[in-house]
């Protein structure tokens, strides 16, 4: 049995922060620009109740990390994801990566 009840948070760190947020909000998703302090400008989002933070991090150690979203419009969002030059793996369910080569794994909320 786990302690843990649900995501809260994910950090995602990008080579290009202003080309990963036409990636996601081509996705669909919202992102508000952000900054705490003294901190970097960076973009957040919500999605239930986790946060996505994406962050610029040039030193190229962005790899690794893998998302699955459930969305009301898979093929809507692959078609935007597509117009912005992303390239869309083969396989099932649809899969894609960001500019920073994070794998996203698209789900449709219809199957849920």
């Amino acid at each position: 049995m786990t302690n843990v009840a649900e995501l809260t948070l994910v950090v995602l760190r990008c080579s290009d922060l202003e080309r990963s947020r036409a990636f996601y909000e081509a996705l669909g998703l919202t992102l508000t620009p952000e900054q705490h302090g003294s901190g970097p400008r960076h973009y957040s989002t919500r999605v239930s109740q986790t946060v996505i933070e994406f962050y610029p991090d040039a030193s190229g150690s962005t790899r690794g990390l893998r998302l699955g979203l459930r969305l009301v419009d898979v093929s809507a969002a692959v078609s935007a994801l597509l117009e912005i030059g992303a390239a869309l793996r083969p396989g099932s369910p649809p899969t894609i990566d960001d500019p920073d080569g994070h794998r996203l794994e698209l789900h449709s909320a219809s199957t849920a």
